[in-house]
C-alpha cells in the first residue's frame, strides 16, 4: 500500500501553495543565479529582480548573458549584473569568485 501511495504522490503532486507573488521584499540581498540567460534561471532572475534583489547572472556566454540582462531590464526596470562563469571549468569558477568578491 505504501508503494502505491508513493507512486501516486510522485505522479500527481499537490497544487503549489506558494508562488512568485509570495516572495518578500529582497532589498539588500545579493543573489547569484547560474544559467540566468535562459529558461528557469532567467525566470528566477526576473522574479528576484522584481522583488528588489541585486542579481548576478552566472553564465558561460557573455553575449547571451548581455541579451538576457537587456531583456530583464525592459521587463523589470532593474539591472542584473554579469558574472562570467563556467561551472565545468575550475579556473573559471575561481575567476568568478575573485570577481564577485571585488
Amino acid at each position: 500500500m505504501g508503494l502505491l501511495l508513493s507512486v501516486i504522490d510522485q505522479n500527481f503532486p499537490p497544487k503549489a501553495t506558494w508562488g512568485v507573488n509570495d516572495i518578500p521584499d529582497l532589498s539588500g540581498k545579493v543573489v547569484i543565479v547560474t544559467g540566468g540567460n535562459s529558461g528557469l534561471g532567467k525566470e528566477t532572475a526576473r522574479a528576484l529582480l522584481s522583488h528588489n534583489a541585486k542579481v548576478y547572472l552566472g553564465c558561460r556566454d557573455a553575449g547571451r548573458a548581455q541579451e538576457a540582462i537587456e531583456d530583464l531590464k525592459k521587463d523589470t526596470g532593474k539591472d542584473a549584473h554579469l558574472l562570467q562563469l563556467d561551472l565545468a571549468d575550475l579556473h573559471s569558477v575561481k575567476s568568478a569568485v575573485v570577481e564577485f568578491q571585488r
